[in-house]
């Protein structure tokens, strides 16, 4: 990220998050020794953790929400969740996932490391390179503009908005903009019943993550990159039941739509531990192929954590 730092190294870091709502203070989680032993729960210092303070109730599955399933029974698991869990289980103890399980990865996160590490470039030679790209540069503009940064004045060009986004926010516009293909699926999969609302909440819990780790003095864009990739574990699922004729989940029992969840995030984590995008995201994707998401240690899992009450809040609010 060698170009970002040189340009805006003079600068105080960009605000994260422009246009979100306040997230809620971070919360550790109860520890949970058999989950989280082992070398990856000890990759992050224990003196980098966000402060614990009281946890908001929990809402309903994510699961319930993306395919919107409704309020889950409390009833015992039903042969679909053992079926499926057991398909996820298998895709688990496999040595590597099958790159067609995350299809478009492969294309878009060198893309993004590549242009995160471009270097030597003149803020004018940086917007005409945005400039070619019309998604891009979209995306710049409108965060730029956003209400976030309305006390600066309207945006005239692409030069000012990179100068206003500051190297933080500039990452987030290129992420956004890079890894959105990673939500996108194809119609009549079930993968494709959740996809709206899988980036829907990828949206808002890069945001909310960004700003839960920036109030707590961690590196804001790290906190986006995980809420924006996490979803991504729900992508390999979604692409691992399709491709064993799993093509429904309903009904869906609390048990077992937790445990589907848990599976989500170690799936997550086994894909994205090629992706050394930062050392703080690498880490926290080490930690995630074992650990579950509420034993973690690693603060990036802590800030996951704290955002996603409001997240949905957000979501939720916005029908």
């Amino acid at each position: 990220m060698g170009w970002l730092s040189k340009l805006f190294g003079s600068q105080p870091a960009a605000p994260a998050a422009p246009a979100a709502p306040a997230a809620s203070a971070i919360t550790r989680p109860a520890p949970n020794p058999a989950a989280s032993s082992g070398p990856a729960a000890a990759a992050a210092p224990a003196s980098a953790s966000p402060p614990a303070e009281p946890e908001a109730p929990p809402g309903p599955p994510l699961l319930c929400w993306l395919l919107d399933a409704g309020e889950p029974t409390q009833a015992a698991l039903t042969e679909g969740e053992r079926q499926a869990l057991q398909v996820l289980d298998r895709v688990l103890a496999q040595p590597a996932l099958p790159a067609e399980l995350l299809p478009r990865a492969a294309n878009v996160v060198p893309q993004l490391i590549a242009m995160l590490r471009q270097d030597d470039l003149p803020v004018a030679v940086l917007a005409e390179r945005i400039g070619k790209d019309p998604a891009l540069a979209a995306e710049v503009l409108r965060m730029a503009g956003s209400s976030f940064y309305a006390s600066a004045g309207p945006v005239q060009d692409l030069a000012q908005a990179i100068q206003r986004l500051g190297v933080e926010g500039l990452q987030m516009a290129i992420s956004r903009v890079v890894l959105r293909p990673l939500y996108q699926a194809r119609e009549g999969s079930l993968t494709a019943q959740a996809a709206p609302r899988l980036w829907a909440h990828a949206d808002a819990l890069s945001r909310h993550s960004a700003e839960v780790a920036r109030k707590a003095g961690l590196s804001a864009f790290d906190g986006y990159l995980a809420g924006l990739l996490h979803d991504g574990g729900w992508t390999v699922l979604f692409h691992a039941l399709q491709r064993a004729g799993v093509g429904s989940l309903a009904p869906l029992s609390s048990e077992g739509a937790q445990a589907i969840e848990q599976r989500a995030h170690h799936l997550f984590g086994r894909a994205a531990a090629g992706w050394a995008i930062t050392p703080g995201f690498a880490a926290f994707a080490a930690e995630a192929q074992t650990v579950p998401l509420r034993a973690a240690a690693h603060p990036l899992a802590i800030v996951l954590h704290a955002a996603q009450g409001p997240c949905m809040a957000e979501l939720a609010a916005g029908g």
